[in-house]
C-alpha cells in the first residue's frame, strides 16, 4: 500500500476490499489479530450487545472511567459524522494518524486475507487500545454477538442492553434467536449484567449453561426517578442517588442503572468513587441519541430510532413534550424495517412529514415508503428529492416548531452533514 494514503483512501480500500459488506465470522479477523498479538489485551475488557442502548451504555462506561482516571479505550459504531467517532481513547476521538498507523499494520499482517470495512475497524481500535496502553476498553458489538468481530476477545466482563427485532435477516425472526446471537458474548468466568427490563428465556438458559451469574434488572438491581435532577439505584446492599444522565429520555434510566451496577460490581478491579460515577454520568456526549441542536432560530432534534423499540421510545418521549408543540419530521428508512409500523407509531405527534428516499444501498423505496405513508392525509406529508432537500423544507417551517431528524442511522448522517454545513449552528 501506498504510505502517502490518507485516512479517506483506506477508507475507501476497505469498503471495496471484501466481496460481502457484512460477513459474521471470527476466523479471518482471528487469524489478523492473532499475528498483531492482540488476542490476550492487558487492558481490562468490556464488550457491550443489545439491539437499543449499546451505544448510550459504552459512552456512559467510557465517560466514567475516564472521568476515574483510567486510561480508556472505546470502540463503537457507526459513525454519523467522522470516522474517528468510531475509536476514542480517554474519551476522545483518535487522530488520522493513529488511524493510518493502525491499518498499515494490519495490512502488512494480512497475508492473503480480506476483512470486512467493521473487521478493520475492531483492529484497528484493538490496536490502537494496545499502543496506548489503555487499562480498560470498551467495545461495542456491530451486529449480533456471537459471530460479530468483537468477539475474537474473550472479555472480562459483558453488558447485555435492551433486546428487539432488528437485523433479523442475519439473526433470526424472533427475540428469542436474537438473544442466542446476542449471549454470545457471554464467558463462564465474566462479570454480567443485562439491562434488557425482559430478557428472554433464551437469553438467561445460555447463561445458565456457562455456570454465569448474570445480573438482572428489577431482581438484583433497580432504579427509579425522584424527581428532574436525580433517580436512584439500588443494588449490592447499596443505595445511590445520582444526578441525571446527560442523556435525555426515560428509557435511558434503564440503560445507566445496568451500567452502573457493571461499575458496581468491577470494584475490585477499576475502583470509581461515588462522587466520579456521578461526574461521568454527566459527562457523557452521544451524537444522534435525543441529540438537540441550533441552527440560527430553529431547533433541531436528531435521533437514530429505527426498530420497533426504539421508535416506541421516541414516540414516549413526544408523548413528554408539551401538547401544544407542533413537531415536523425528517424521515427515511432502510429497506429491512417495518416502516409502517414506525410511522403509525408516529403519527400522533407529527404535524407534518418531509419524506424522501436514503442515499444508501439499502435504502427504501419510494414506493415502500409511500404504502407506509398511503392513509395519511396528501397536506401531511411533503415529498422531497434528498434528506438534505428534506431538511431545507422543515428548516422553512415556523421556528416555533421542533424539527426532528429520524428513522434510520443512515438518515440521521445526512441530516446532521446537512446541518453542520449550515452557518449559524450550534449544539
Amino acid at each position: 500500500m501506498s504510505s502517502s494514503w490518507t485516512l479517506n483512501d483506506w477508507l475507501a480500500f476497505q469498503e471495496q476490499q471484501h466481496s460481502q459488506v457484512i460477513d459474521l465470522g471470527l476466523e479471518r479477523v482471528r487469524q489478523v489479530a492473532q499475528r498483531l498479538d492482540l488476542l490476550t489485551p492487558s487492558a481490562l475488557t468490556i464488550t457491550v450487545a443489545g439491539t437499543n442502548g449499546k451505544g448510550s451504555s459504552t459512552a456512559a462506561l467510557s465517560a466514567i472511567y475516564s472521568q476515574a482516571g483510567y486510561r480508556t479505550g472505546w470502540y463503537s459504531s457507526p459513525h454519523l459524522l467522522r470516522y474517528h467517532e468510531r475509536i476514542c481513547v480517554d474519551n476522545q476521538p483518535v487522530s488520522d494518524e493513529w488511524l493510518i498507523e493502525a491499518f498499515q499494520a494490519i495490512e502488512a499482517q494480512l497475508a492473503g486475507l480480506t476483512l470486512s470495512y467493521f473487521e478493520w475497524g475492531t483492529l484497528a481500535a484493538l490496536w490502537i487500545f494496545s499502543k496506548q496502553a489503555c487499562q480498560v476498553q470498551i467495545l461495542e458489538v456491530g451486529l449480533g454477538g456471537r459471530l460479530d468481530a468483537v468477539n475474537i476477545i474473550d472479555a472480562d466482563a459483558a453488558l447485555i442492553t435492551p433486546i428487539d427485532l432488528d437485523h433479523q435477516a442475519w439473526l433470526g425472526n424472533d427475540r428469542a434467536s436474537i438473544a442466542r446471537e446476542k449471549a454470545g458474548i457471554l464467558r463462564a468466568y465474566q462479570m454480567a449484567v443485562c439491562s434488557d427490563p425482559q430478557p428472554e428465556a433464551s437469553l438467561l438458559d445460555y447463561a445458565r449453561g456457562l455456570g454465569l451469574s448474570m445480573a438482572l434488572l428489577s431482581k438484583d438491581y433497580q432504579f427509579e426517578r425522584v424527581n428532574a435532577q436525580s433517580w436512584q439505584w439500588t443494588g449490592l446492599a447499596r443505595r445511590l442517588t445520582l444526578p441525571q444522565p446527560k442523556l435525555l429520555g426515560e428509557f435511558q434510566l434503564a440503560n445507566m442503572s445496568g451500567v452502573v451496577m457493571l461499575v458496581q460490581l468491577l470494584q475490585e478491579r477499576l475502583v470509581v468513587t461515588d462522587t466520579q460515577l456521578a461526574q461521568g454520568l454527566q459527562g457523557i456526549h452521544l451524537v444522534g441519541r435525543l441529540d438537540y441542536r441550533r441552527l440560527a432560530e430553529t431547533t433541531w432534534l436528531f435521533d437514530v430510532a429505527h426498530n420497533p423499540q426504539s421508535i416506541q421510545a421516541l414516540a414516549a418521549y413526544f408523548e413528554s413534550l408539551p401538547s401544544q408543540l407542533l413537531i415536523s419530521m425528517v424521515f427515511s428508512a432502510l429497506s429491512d424495517k417495518e416502516i409502517g409500523s414506525m410511522v403509525s407509531t408516529l403519527t400522533p405527534y407529527v404535524h407534518r412529514w418531509f419524506v424522501a428516499e436514503l442515499s444508501s444501498p439499502r435504502a427504501a423505496s419510494r414506493d415502500a415508503l409511500a404504502s407506509a405513508f398511503a392513509l395519511l392525509p396528501e397536506a401531511q406529508v411533503v415529498w422531497c428529492d434528498s434528506i438534505e432537500a428534506a431538511c431545507q423544507q422543515a428548516n422553512q417551517q415556523s421556528v416555533e416548531v421542533l424539527r426532528c431528524v429520524s428513522g434510520s442511522f443512515v438518515t440521521v448522517e445526512q441530516g446532521l452533514k446537512w446541518w453542520q454545513q449550515q452557518g449559524d449552528h450550534e449544539i
